[in-house]
């Protein structure tokens, strides 16, 4: 991950934004979408409902999300973004972390802090780029010291529950390879443009080791078979998302940050279902 990462930071020096920025959507629109677009097949896996009837009720409740999600950013688009950003907070972090899984309030805020940690470092170093599109969305204008002030609470809030079960003896892991990571993900931040950026840590950090613990609990292993079989169940939906994407990009095509404003309803729309799919999964 570490060597993927910095070939594709390498890739910068040969390439302006707008190229870096044509890879980054193919990424999210490939690997992104993809990690997210089996979340039925998961249900089915993980319940004891018969087909017919877990589909129908999956489907209704998958739709019932995203239309909710819609309509929130539709009508309170302030709220909405933060609650967007805290929810993947927390899935960024449950992935990081997946090895460590307690069911307890104190590691939901661990994952969120430490996703926190993420979004606000990739804000904070790209600050002329974010707030522009915040302001786009919710009509906020953010103050530049508000990305360094919640970047700092967030990391003194993941390092107090990290010391405390270390001292509990609750979590062992590697501590200094989880801050050289913290390191990587600030030189990737710095260096590459806002997109190109989010791609780079979206894709290699948490879309494909997703992808791997799908795979892994849908069909007990991985390799290119069970791989294939992944894209096979979750084509379909991936390929209406890209259509739903397509039309609206037609519309909006001409009118750059609404369509990079629209984008951002759609992936969160498409996001929410997602999280609560994976949490379930995990609290098993």
């Amino acid at each position: 991950m570490i060597v993927v990462t910095f070939f594709f930071l390498w890739v910068t020096v040969f390439f302006d934004v707008k190229v870096e920025a044509l890879l980054g959507y193919f990424l999210i629109f490939t690997f992104g979408i993809f990690h997210g677009s089996n979340d039925l097949k998961l249900i089915q896996k993980s319940t004891s409902y018969s087909k017919g009837s877990f589909f129908l009720r999956a489907l209704g409740s998958y739709l019932a999300v995203v239309i909710l999600t819609a309509l929130f950013f539709s009508f309170i688009p302030s709220i909405a973004l933060l609650f967007f950003v805290v929810a993947s907070s927390y899935h960024f972090g449950e992935q990081h972390w997946a090895v460590f899984r307690v069911n307890s309030i104190l590691t939901t805020a661990f994952y969120t802090f430490y996703g926190l940690v993420i979004f606000f470092l990739l804000f904070y170093v790209n600050q002329e780029e974010v707030t522009p599109i915040i302001e786009k969305i919710t009509g906020v204008v953010m103050k530049d010291q508000y990305y360094l002030y919640t970047l700092i609470t967030s990391f003194i809030g993941f390092l107090g529950i990290y010391f405390w079960w270390a001292y509990k003896k609750i979590i062992q892991v590697n501590f200094v390879k989880e801050l050289f990571f913290l390191l990587v993900f600030f030189v990737v931040f710095k260096t590459a443009s806002l997109l190109w950026a989010f791609s780079i840590y979206f894709v290699v950090w948490h879309s494909i080791p997703s992808l791997k613990d799908q795979i892994q609990f849908l069909y007990g292993a991985v390799n290119k078979s069970t791989f294939l079989q992944y894209l096979k169940t979750s084509f379909l939906y991936w390929l209406v998302s890209m259509v739903g994407l397509g039309v609206l990009y037609y519309f909006f095509q001409d009118k750059e940050g609404l369509f990079l404003s629209i984008m951002i309803y759609f992936l969160a729309a498409i996001t929410f279902p997602h999280v609560i799919v994976m949490t379930r999964l995990n609290r098993r």
